[in-house]
């Protein structure tokens, strides 16, 4: 193929020195039942998740913990890798290399040979041709499909124009080659790819709505199998002796506790239950660094927080109301009281460490994205806007007889502490009357998908680390977040949706990101939601534990990850 090649070495398993992130060789506790404890020396890792995994079907099932499990038993074209100091590393996963074509809107991925499913059936590249064009079928309802909408060639038509999925960019020009044409370049498609885990036609058309709810019925690719799996307390994972890197894989179980409670979950690491944790909590903290058998490391998260406004709303539709709900709060103060200062404020939706090719986005716009802090200055009396608000709508400009319900992400004791902390401060600030509907945080998303709320909590960690990677998801027609989910059917939206598809097309980075700057300037400015914060956790891993890394972009290679006591 003719055009730059970017050859990727082969992923290496080797055990990383003392002194990096995870601290190896670090001394025994004496407390912990990880390390090797199990039978015959196995290497165990107990590891917690807040929240449950709905199902192992990576076509469905895409929720933060979801995708957790996914990258445990799944193998994707690539992955994109936790590494030292806060850093990411796009590598090798099935495809050992890949090159792309002169006008970056080739790619073609080489597969491994030794690549098997875990019943010994090779893994190939009409397994990723399958997947993809599954995707692209609507009757199939694939929950990340508009991650490559606009992106694969003829993958909008056949998802929302009544196109033929067969006929999207995607083939398998043999078993071991795959080739993926898109309609722009996008120097970040590498990253993207990382998210999508394969299914294998025969298995996925024989178990049919079954595949991935239950371990018996999912086939898996990654470097461990599911053993057992009780949805509501633990998913215990064991090596997949299959596995195209078995050989340098270190551990041979993993325990999956969920553990909604934060406080049970530092409990449990205390007592060597778990041999990871992390707690925004100063107390407990302060616990487990005295304990001294614990490495601590402290980096923002990748997730954007922020509050969702339905502009289908009879007060919502109004932007100045909106925007004094999105100033009706002390940020600093928030992020003190609810988080003990373990938080990032954010004034803009785009974090600081997003980029745009190779320098960040906040240093190519010269920090002019901080719309927040510029709505806040313009406007020094939230009430009095909220009451203009009210002006342009013909209502009574008495804000005392406004009420508005506010949706938490949850029922435990951070998201009713979060939503108290909101309803005096908008009270106290702009004298209307807040609603707290207390709801777990999968209700929630189930109210937002139907419309049916007025102010929610949300957040989004992205795909990808570039501007799209979080503001696609507002796209008012296609996004994740779409019209009927926001109500933003205005032309703001529909200039937004112009904007996003000139980006696709700009390769200038200067450019480029001065037409994101223009996106978010709409979505932020204008109010569509209120970025607060990135948690910025404190994180804690034994000292016996390997190769396990924390990093504000990039997930978890779990192939890399032992223990040794």
């Amino acid at each position: 193929m003719k055009g730059r090649t970017r050859i990727l070495a082969v992923l290496m398993a080797a055990v990383m020195v003392t002194g990096s992130l995870t601290a190896c060789g670090g001394k025994d506790s004496g407390k912990s039942e990880g390390g090797k404890s199990g039978k015959g020396g196995e290497q165990v890792l107990n590891y917690s998740y807040n929240s449950v995994v709905v199902g192992l079907n990576p076509i469905l099932n895409t929720t933060a913990p979801d995708n957790a499990a996914h990258g445990m038993v799944q193998e994707p074209l690539l992955r994109n890798r936790t590494a030292e100091n806060n850093t990411n590393e796009v590598g090798p996963a099935s495809a050992e290399s890949f090159e792309v074509s002169e006008d970056g809107m080739t790619y073609t991925f080489k597969i491994r040979k030794e690549a098997k499913w875990n019943d010994g059936v090779p893994l190939t590249a009409k397994d990723f041709e399958y997947t993809l064009k599954l995707m692209a079928d609507p009757a199939v309802a694939a929950t990340n499909a508009w991650l490559y909408d606009g992106m694969i060639e003829g993958f909008t038509e056949a998802l929302y124009n009544g196109g033929d999925p067969q006929a999207i960019g995607v083939k398998a020009i043999d078993d071991s080659t795959l080739e993926i044409k898109i309609i722009h370049p996008a120097a970040y498609f590498p990253e993207l790819i990382c998210s999508l885990y394969p299914v294998r036609q025969d298995k996925y058309e024989e178990w049919g709505k079954d595949y991935g709810v239950s371990p018996e019925k999912t086939l898996y690719s990654g470097p461990f199998v599911v053993e057992s799996w009780n949805q509501n307390t633990e998913m215990v994972l064991k090596k997949n002796e299959n596995f195209w890197n078995a050989e340098n894989t270190k551990l041979d179980k993993i325990n999956y506790k969920v553990i909604q409670d934060n406080a049970t979950a530092v409990q449990a690491y205390l007592n060597g239950e778990l041999d990871l944790t992390g707690t925004q909590d100063d107390n407990w903290a302060k616990q487990i660094e005295a304990a001294g058998d614990s490495e601590t490391f402290s980096v923002p998260a990748s997730n954007t927080e922020f509050y969702m406004f339905n502009l289908g709303n009879e007060y919502l539709q109004n932007t100045k109301i909106r925007q004094a709900l999105t100033i009706g709060f002390d940020r600093e103060n928030f992020v003190e009281t609810i988080f003990n200062g373990n938080a990032v404020v954010n004034e803009a939706m785009i974090p600081d460490t997003t980029m745009v090719g190779d320098k960040t986005y906040v240093e190519l716009v010269d920090g002019k994205n901080q719309f927040v802090k510029t709505l806040k200055d313009e406007n020094p009396d939230p009430k009095k806007l909220f009451e203009e608000g009210l002006a342009e709508l013909g209502k009574d400009t008495d804000t005392s007889k406004v009420t508005l319900r506010y949706a938490t992400r949850g029922t435990d004791e951070l998201s009713k502490k979060i939503g108290e902390y909101m309803k005096q401060s908008w009270e106290e600030t702009l004298g209307i009357n807040i609603q707290i509907d207390m709801m777990e945080w999968n209700i929630m998303w189930d109210k937002i998908e139907e419309g049916d709320y007025e102010i929610a909590q949300s957040g989004w960690g992205p795909y990808y680390n570039e501007p799209s990677g979080l503001m696609s998801i507002f796209e008012p027609e296609q996004g994740y977040f779409n019209a009927n989910k926001t109500g933003w059917k205005n032309d703001d939206g529909k200039k937004f949706t112009e904007l996003l598809n000139q980006a696709k097309m700009e390769t200038d980075q200067q450019k480029l990101a001065d037409i994101y700057l223009q996106a978010e300037e709409l979505l932020v400015k204008n109010a569509v939601l209120s970025p607060v914060y990135q948690l910025k956790s404190s994180s804690f891993i034994k000292k016996y534990v390997n190769g396990y890394y924390i990093s504000t972009n990039g997930n978890t290679d779990w192939s890399n990850v032992s223990v040794d006591k």
